[in-house]
């Protein structure tokens, strides 16, 4: 009777791992290629709302142009004035940016998609820091709309955090 509590105890154990294992591994499973990736190919144009992560200051608008690529990669046009804005991020002087770029992946278990992004930016024309963005996004049915939350991390030359900032975007293809 010992040895059959035992083992059942012991086909518990390895099924619980298993379980486990299947699990963690669908929820790093990433892919670039196939019908369920390719589905997001294509140019969108994004209106977000952000504000500082755990504040509750009134959202700030972001829009840009972009486009996920065959093959996982991403550019980004955020729409700025040519000649910049002043005094982004409490930091006083003009700033401007370069153009976005990164990677998506799809994760096949839980129909989604992920996406990260970098761009360099500049206070009167100097190289002053970079920004991270990374989504989660949610394709609709019919493949035209993604949506999902937004983090963004903005950092000086240096590695020091300006602002977290958090919230949610809406992307539609053009």
């Amino acid at each position: 009777m010992h040895r059959m509590i035992m083992l059942a105890i012991t086909i518990l154990a390895l099924s619980t791992a298993a379980s486990a294992a299947q699990s963690s591994a669908e929820q790093k499973a990433q892919v670039v290629w196939g019908w369920g990736a390719d589905r997001i190919v294509g140019t969108y144009q994004t209106d977000a709302q952000v504000r500082p992560c755990g504040t509750s200051v009134p959202y700030m608008p972001v829009l840009n142009t972009i486009s996920f690529n065959a093959g996982g990669t991403i550019t980004e046009n955020a729409r700025f004035p040519p000649t910049g804005e002043l005094n982004v991020f409490g930091i006083p002087g003009l700033f401007t940016r370069t153009v976005g770029l990164g990677s998506w992946s799809y994760n096949p278990f839980k129909r989604s998609y992920s996406m990260s992004l970098r761009y360099d930016f500049f206070e009167n024309g100097l190289f002053y820091g970079i920004g991270v963005v990374h989504r989660e996004l949610q394709l609709s049915a019919d493949g035209n709309t993604t949506s999902g939350s937004v983090h963004s991390t903005v950092y000086t030359s240096g590695g020091s955090v300006i602002v977290d900032l958090c919230g949610e975007a809406v992307s539609r293809r053009l």
